[in-house]
């Protein structure tokens, strides 16, 4: 059990030290996955520069790119304005808009017990429907910070009137 825990501590700590610092072994121990890597991605450069290629043998081709060229890929990435990260960021909104749209929805039925609408009452100092589920969806959208913080860079000035319209719109798309 001590080397199992030692095991994932060590590993943990190689995991922070390997992504914020740019720790890695030394060069000449990842010679044989350097050699590796761009054996394999040189390989895939037929299928990752053909101007009308397969979307399914293009996607194999951009696995096997970003796992064997990350550092290429990040730089690319960096140089084009980061559209990747963007996209990633991007994602993650939406998903998390969808979460909340359905948070939305599920507050109607959540203020329709009267032990937790009459507990809510008293918390918000309303009995006001509306109120009540803006407040909801506004404390919902607290726990997400992440989610609020993009919709502050690229959607809109987030008001709690506005929130449910702006999460709508961020949902579908």
């Amino acid at each position: 059990m001590t080397r199992f825990v030692l095991g994932v501590v060590v590993g943990v700590l190689t995991a922070v030290g390997y992504v914020r610092f740019d720790l890695a072994l030394p060069s000449w121990l990842q010679l044989p996955d350097m050699l590796r890597g761009n054996l394999v991605s040189t390989a895939t450069e037929s299928a990752l520069y053909d101007l009308d290629p397969d979307p399914a043998v293009r996607t194999r081709a951009l696995e096997i790119y970003f796992a064997n060229r990350a550092r290429e890929a990040a730089m690319v990435d960096a140089e084009a304005g980061s559209p990747f990260i963007q996209a990633l960021h991007k994602s993650r909104a939406v998903r998390e808009a969808r979460q909340l749209t359905g948070e939305w929805s599920a507050s109607s039925e959540v203020l329709t017990k009267p032990a937790l609408r009459e507990a809510l009452e008293r918390k918000l100092g309303t009995s006001d429907t509306d109120a009540l589920k803006l407040q909801l969806l506004a404390d919902a959208l607290d726990r997400k910070p992440f989610l609020k913080s993009w919709l502050e860079r690229h959607a809109a000035p987030v008001t709690r009137d506005g929130l449910p319209a702006l999460l709508k719109r961020i949902a579908a798309q």
